[in-house]
């Protein structure tokens, strides 16, 4: 991955009126520039009255991978910048601390503030159009996850249902079970129905015999007497 590096200049102080944070900040600059950033923190943190002191120390914080500390110290500097040049910085450096981070969202906000004031501004662009990429991958991600997630919840709902369902069945059927258990001489309604028709079927069938066994006997014939 390549990040456009910080942009940072290390703003020179200027004003005669401002001699103790002037001196601070020249300070700050000598440290970090020797890459003690804990010098250079310390000095910094005595001008956090001047824009150029807080954003230097936001620098030194990013060079110490102090990101959440850089974030608060870009977001004041872009706050106390007179310029939109000032501005600008800021909210890059900003971005910057976001994206090492994996906080796209807020990157590409961030990016999206520095090129409204320095539009021209082709790191600023690149690292925006790079934070959007990471977002939308991210986004995919998640989108997959949740589905995934929906995809599993109605498998274990339909799974729990099915579960109940047989659970339901077999308890019926173990109710059946023990009434026929208790009661072993009832039999069902349907039993009883065949039971009825067959002996009605077989009281038909010896009537017919009984009928066809009948016959009218003829006289006898008389007798005479020889």
């Amino acid at each position: 991955m390549r990040i456009v590096p910080l942009a940072a200049v290390l703003l020179i102080a200027h004003s005669a009126t401002a001699q103790a944070l002037d001196r601070a900040i020249r300070e700050g600059n000598a440290a970090y520039k020797k890459g003690d950033q804990d010098a250079a923190i310390r000095s910094y943190s005595k001008a956090l009255a001047d824009q150029r002191g807080v954003f230097n120390l936001g620098n030194a914080h990013y060079r110490q991978d102090s990101l959440t500390d850089a974030q608060r110290d870009f977001e004041a500097a872009s706050t106390l910048a007179k310029s939109p040049g000032e501005q600008a910085r800021a909210f890059h450096n900003l971005g910057n601390s976001r994206m090492l981070q994996k906080q796209w969202q807020e990157a590409v906000n961030a990016y999206k503030q520095a090129l409204r004031r320095a539009p021209g501004d082709e790191d600023t662009r690149y690292n925006l159009a790079y934070a959007q990429k990471k977002l939308q991958e991210e986004q995919q991600k998640q989108k997959q996850q949740q589905q995934n997630k929906d995809q599993q919840k109605q498998q274990q709902d339909q799974q729990k249902q099915d579960q109940q369902q047989q659970d339901q069945q077999k308890q019926q059927d173990q109710q059946a079970k023990q009434q026929e258990q208790k009661q072993p001489g009832q039999i069902s309604k349907q039993d009883a129905e065949r039971m009825l028709e067959a002996m009605q079927q077989q009281e038909k069938a010896a009537q017919k015999e009984v009928q066809k066994n009948i016959r009218v006997r003829p006289k006898e014939p008389i007798e005479k007497d020889w």
